[in-house]
Order: structure tokens, then C-alpha cells, then sequence
């Protein structure tokens, strides 16, 4: 799938470490803030787990968010190719570089969740008439931001909700679903995106 255009879609991958908590709930959450845009969304695991469900705390969480995300089947992102997708989020440092080593994403469309999202924040989304186009340019300038900025590393992370107590997955499960709701309110700046679920 290309990169996205005007007469074209916009495609986003979730990255995270099993594919079967942080970026299935991210998947499902972006989906629901996008459905009437012409946007293709999925997941994967930096492991290979074979079709695993999701775990149980991830099914209860999503679904107390809104979201069923109980027919979700682990996939392994051996078996992607991110090489054309628009844009490539992650929720730790490793999968970002696993998105570029593995499956061949570009590293300017790859990003941290909460990193990409205080990108845009700080340099404004751009709005246009074009959703996807719009979507394309607010990427394009957080990259550039990121270029033009400090080295260091891409800012606070997302951990890895096994072994935690419940109450520690459940916000983490709030946090990836808030984050990605407000990434899509400033990738396609939409006002009314902030009412949506």
C-alpha cells in the first residue's frame, strides 16, 4: 500500500513487542477514529508467537474502552512489509527499530506513540482539505521537528503491561487508547474526531 495522496488511502501499523495488548487496542482505537476516512490500520508483535489471542486483560480493557478486539490474531512482523506504509507507531524504543530493520519501514515514518504525539503538539497540525494529504504534511513536519531538535532518545515509552498488577495494565491499556485518539485528532485535524467513541 502506498504512502497515501489525495485520490489514495493512508495506511498506519502499530508495532509493540507480542501483538497481543498495547498495538491491538492501538489498532482498534485508530480504526474507530478513522472509519469514515479512507484509512487502512493494523498490527504487529516485534516476536514471532504464531496465532496467539489476545491476552485476557487487553480483551476486558478494550472492551471497558469500547473496543472488542476478541477475534484479534497475533502477527508476526517477520511476515510484513512496511516498506510503503504511511505511517509506523510504536510504544517503545525497539520497536521503532525493529519497524526499520525488519520490515523495511522508512525511518521518517516511524515514531514513537507519545513521541509523535508531543511532536504535534508543539509544531501545531497543519489543516487542509484533504484529510490524507493533511495527514501526510502534519508527518512530514513532525520529522522535521524531530530532525531539527536535540539528539536524544524519542521520549517517553509505553511499557510492556506483562507481569503487571491489573490496575497497572488497565492504565497502560488507557494510555495507548487515549494516545492514539489524540494522534488522529491532530494528524487529520478534526475537531469533531474529539467527541468520537
Amino acid at each position: 500500500m502506498g504512502s497515501g495522496s489525495a485520490s489514495g488511502s493512508f495506511s498506519v501499523a502499530f508495532v509493540c513487542t507480542g501483538n497481543r495488548f498495547r498495538s491491538v487496542i492501538a489498532e482498534a482505537a485508530f480504526h474507530v477514529a478513522t472509519d469514515d476516512l479512507p484509512v487502512h490500520v493494523t498490527s504487529y508483535g516485534t516476536l514471532e508467537l504464531g496465532p496467539a489471542e489476545p491476552l485476557p486483560e487487553a480483551v476486558r480493557g478494550a472492551h471497558a474502552l469500547g473496543l472488542d478486539i476478541s477475534t484479534h490474531v497475533a502477527r508476526s512482523l517477520t511476515d510484513a512489509d512496511l516498506t510503503q506504509t504511511s505511517l509506523v507507531v510504536g510504544f517503545e524504543l525497539e520497536h521503532a527499530v525493529a519497524a526499520v530493520n525488519v520490515a523495511g519501514a522508512r525511518p521518517e515514518h516511524v515514531f514513537i506513540l507519545l513521541e509523535l504525539v508531543a511532536l504535534l503538539d508543539r509544531i501545531a497540525a497543519v489543516r487542509g482539505p484533504d484529510p490524507i494529504e493533511q495527514a501526510i504534511e502534519n508527518i512530514a513536519r513532525a520529522h522535521a521537528s524531530r530532525l531539527a531538535g536535540p539528539r536524544r532518545r524519542p521520549g517517553p515509552e509505553i511499557e510492556d503491561p506483562i507481569s503487571l498488577p491489573g490496575p497497572s495494565q488497565w492504565a497502560i491499556g488507557r494510555a495507548v487508547h487515549d494516545g492514539v485518539q489524540m494522534l488522529a485528532r491532530q494528524l487529520f485535524a478534526r475537531d469533531e474526531l474529539e467527541t468520537r467513541r
